[in-house]
């Protein structure tokens, strides 16, 4: 196979957006597809070197595997036992254990598979993740372990045969992946099954020419064709974004545009003189390893400035140049030495990566093993943190009903309390901790917590990304029950802006939640702006019918408790290690507001004489600094997680609560 440096200009063309994309640069919103560039060029020339080998009868297994092994481990190998140190210094240890399951991943080529399992590719969350990147790396390598033995099977049937073979595990990749965007994005994203067809489209390009293939078209269609691969591709590095429903069908847009370039870029043409250029192929040699530098580099910034929200400008830029820097090091003293057999003989490599692989495979088991090396913290504070994280209300699997769960309406477990007044409390899992706890200010009642998660106390709406069919069942009987029971007052609580928005929460200061929920009216509904409005509409309608038909009971309306964004524990413990002060962590009370302005309109225009609002907000919001919402506050961390309120989070909602409710037993 005869060189071709525009290849290597193409891998420049696919480096650099999604360098960027990661540096936060907005205008490459689908920068990531840069890697999907990648999977093109790996299957159009790997392929071609095994069918070479093959056509001469040279080729072999443990030769093969042996020059994939001397490209990608030793700089992957030494960027990762260099992320271990400031890993040690900075992660707190639920981040720490993530990155000693990455040690472990790394050499097994598994990081696809545990980051499909720990979040999507796109959350805050990952962006914080130094081995992030070596997810593509996994698909690649579990690719290549499967791909010379297929082809070796196959291979005695004839290549017309192979052809229609590996066109047929295409096809079954690429429309498992249009069925996978939808019903499992994270899945999709990651793993090999839906990622092979990709690298197959390269690898038909080799198998083109192998057979002899020539494409005889005149150089003005050839030159149109570059073009319009050219276009294809860099257009979705700015048409899409982190909502796209990636890989998919979307992916056809940047495979084809590939797949067009490598076809039809030829001596001559404009696309060959561009890619060719000596500033493109000198970036495309340092791809790899500007690809293995850039996420550790930005990740442990990330997580350096986590409390200011993204990094300075000019620090990502100087970040960008180091990752150049780094990896025309990287090329010249470990890539190219270590590719050289005369230099580093095939016995030495192979103990050595084989080392290699053991040492970060121990380190990263002893350090999960050691729940990310909890040694290096002050004990007290992790109890507070854990205390914090664990402060669930021990009948909440009793009381609260997940999606798919048996329910009972009224089970003897629920009443909390012994007084004589009945209180309905009743909502979503937001509601668990202050239920519990607000019999501890109210000792003149008797309480019943019914809750269900992800299901507001709210008839005319319906869930749809998962099955929570029976959410309706569980509201009509709650409902129905209460009518007959003789309660003196309803609380009704709700998230009413996660089902109204179906969107995360984004605090504005670098905290988004890991969680979205999609609810639809059941009217009828032609967008998304139809969507919020039935929902809105839902809200106001169910809660005007339960008011009239309890008149005159008083029901107390519970306006949205503000969300917080961060893990607050997480976020607690990273503030607290390195505070010489005690904490204080508060997010944008104007962001509060703005997020939850149609939910809360829509509550306030329920003009019903009976009902009366709680607004939590008054117990977070504009009392220890103005303009902002306190989350934790010295010892104390007022959430469990990004948005259900803790123990002392409760216990300080429970208390106004009962201010606001106690006037009318």
């Amino acid at each position: 196979m005869h060189y071709r440096a525009d290849i290597d200009g193409l891998r420049a063309l696919a480096i650099v957006p999604v360098i960027l994309f990661h540096a936060g640069v907005s205008v490459f919103s689908g920068g990531y597809i840069g890697v999907d560039v990648f999977f093109v060029i790996s299957g159009y020339l790997i392929t071609s070197l095994i069918l070479a080998d093959m056509d001469k009868g040279s080729f072999s297994l443990a030769q093969f595997y042996e020059r994939r092994a001397r490209r990608i481990l030793p700089a992957l190998f030494v960027v990762t036992f260099i992320c271990i140190l400031p890993a040690w210094y900075w992660l707190i240890p639920i981040d720490m254990s993530s990155f000693a399951k990455s040690l472990m991943a790394v050499p097994s080529f598994l990081s696809n598979v545990q980051f499909w399992q720990e979040s999507g590719y796109f959350e805050r969350s990952t962006e914080l993740k130094p081995l992030l990147h070596t997810w593509s790396l996994g698909v690649e390598e579990q690719y290549y372990l499967l791909f010379p033995l297929l082809i070796l099977v196959c291979w005695r049937f004839g290549k017309r045969r192979l052809n229609f073979m590996l066109l047929a595990i295409a096809m079954v990749s690429l429309l498992f992946s249009r069925w996978a965007a939808h019903k499992a994005p994270e899945a999709n994203f990651y793993l090999l099954p839906t990622r092979a067809w990709e690298i197959f489209s390269g690898a038909f390009i080799a198998l083109y020419y192998n057979r002899g293939g020539v494409l005889n078209v005149s150089f003005r269609l050839r030159q149109c064709l570059g073009v319009l691969g050219l276009f294809m591709l860099l257009s979705g590095m700015f048409i899409y974004d982190r909502d796209t429903r990636f890989p998919g069908f979307y992916a056809l847009l940047p495979v084809l545009g590939t797949v067009l370039v490598i076809l039809f870029s030829s001596p001559g043409t404009l696309v060959f003189r561009l890619l060719s250029s000596r500033a493109f192929v000198g970036m495309g040699l340092l791809s790899y390893g500007a690809y293995l530098w850039h996420q550790p580099l930005f990740a442990f910034a990330r997580y350096h400035y986590i409390f200011q929200g993204e990094p300075p400008a000019f620090l990502m830029a100087l970040l960008i140049l180091l990752c150049i820097i780094l990896a025309y090091l990287s090329r010249r003293y470990i890539e190219e030495p270590c590719r050289n057999k005369f230099k580093v003989s095939s016995r030495v490599f192979r103990r050595g990566a084989a080392s290699a692989a053991v040492v970060l495979i121990g380190a990263g088991a002893l350090a999960f093993a050691d729940k990310g090396n909890v040694l290096r913290f002050d004990p007290a504070l992790l109890h507070t943190v854990e205390g914090a994280r664990n402060s669930l209300n021990p009948l909440a699997e009793v009381c609260r009903t997940d999606a798919g769960q048996e329910f009972h309406i009224p089970r003897a477990e629920c009443w909390y309390g012994k007084g004589q007044k009945k209180i309905l409390v009743w909502g979503d899992s937001h509601i668990d901790n202050t239920a519990a706890q607000l019999v501890d200010y109210l000792p003149q009642a008797r309480i019943y917590h019914a809750g269900y998660a992800s299901c507001p106390p709210i008839r005319g709406i319906h869930r749809i990304d998962v099955d929570y069919s029976d959410c309706a069942a569980y509201t009509d009987s709650v409902w129905t029950w209460a009518k007959t029971e003789g309660f003196d007052a309803i609380v009704l609580s709700a998230r009413w802006r996660a089902y109204v928005e179906a969107s995360k929460f984004d605090n504005g200061e670098g905290g988004i939640e890991n969680y979205a929920v999609d609810f639809v009216p059941d009217t009828e509904y032609h967008n998304e702006q139809e969507r919020r409005a039935g929902i809105l509409a839902a809200y106001r309608a169910s809660i005007t019918e339960l008011a009239n038909e309890f008149t005159p009971l008083p029901i107390y309306l519970v306006y949205q408790i503000p969300e917080a964004g961060w893990d607050v524990p997480d976020v607690y413990l990273r503030a607290a290690s390195r505070a010489s002060e005690p904490v204080l962590l508060s997010t944008d009370y104007g962001v509060y507001q703005a997020a939850n302005r149609p939910s809360s309109e829509a509550l306030d225009s329920i003009d019903k004489a009976n009902i009366q609002r709680i607004y939590p907000e008054n117990v977070f919001c504009n009392t220890v600094i103005a303009g902002r919402c306190v989350l934790a506050q010295g010892e104390k961390l007022y959430y469990l997680d990004d948005d259900h309120p803790s123990y002392d989070g409760a216990a300080a909602l429970a208390k106004y609560f009962a201010g606001v409710i106690a006037p009318s037993l």
